[in-house]
């Protein structure tokens, strides 16, 4: 009867032992079906795509070179000349405060005979004064030579300002005139260097006829 008991023994635990050995395979198995299930499907093997070719394709152009155009000199003369006019009234005005080298080549004979003729009026006390008369300059030809970078502006002149000496009138005569001013270009602009009159007449316009 003992022997029958243990014998009955060993057959249970051999038993349980297959058991345990059974089911260990079957979930060794079943843990790499799920390590294979969790690769998701829809992973892409394929390689990237070439990034230089979607950094060339997503940017932009470049944008076309910008061409720089440099004015012609000559195309600034009428608004240097325009300049120049207010600066002359405004020596008659204040000739002591004349700034001479603002439109003048300092050192040449036309500034310094400019510059004598706005001293002589400081010292003698000439000058103009706003409201009282006015000095109309209207342009009519531009001449330009682009050896000697020189432009001629041709115009007429109506001279109504009233000159005072003091406290009193120096001269309050009429004037018209058909004169040209001789522009230089000068170190990055145009400079005064000649003023000549070819026809001038005293208390008629010349400039309406």
């Amino acid at each position: 009867m003992d022997n029958e008991s243990r014998i009955t023994r060993k057959l249970g635990a051999l038993f349980t032992l297959c058991c345990f050995a059974i089911c260990g395979c079957v979930t060794a198995n079943e843990s790499n079906t799920h390590a294979t299930l969790n690769f998701s499907p829809t992973t892409s093997l394929a390689p990237p795509p070439d990034s230089s070719l979607a950094s060339s394709s997503d940017s932009p152009p470049a944008p076309p070179s910008l061409v720089k155009s440099t004015a012609s000199p000559f195309d600034l003369v009428a608004q240097q000349f325009e300049d120049f006019v207010k600066w002359r009234r405004e020596c008659s005005y204040k000739p002591k405060l004349c700034n001479i080298g603002k439109f003048t080549i300092l050192g040449t004979q036309f500034s310094d005979d400019f510059a004598t003729m706005m001293r002589d009026y400081a010292k003698n006390n000439i000058y103009a004064r706003p409201g009282d008369g006015e000095r109309k300059v209207m342009v009519e030809t531009i001449s330009r030579d682009e050896t000697k970078m020189t432009a001629i502006v041709h115009g007429c002149v109506y001279d109504t300002v009233v000159l005072f000496m003091d406290a009193g009138i120096y001269d309050d005569k009429v004037a018209s005139s058909i004169s040209s001013w001789t522009m230089q270009w000068h170190h990055g602009d145009w400079f005064w260097t000649n003023y000549q009159i070819h026809k001038k007449v005293y208390f008629a316009n010349l400039c309406n006829a």
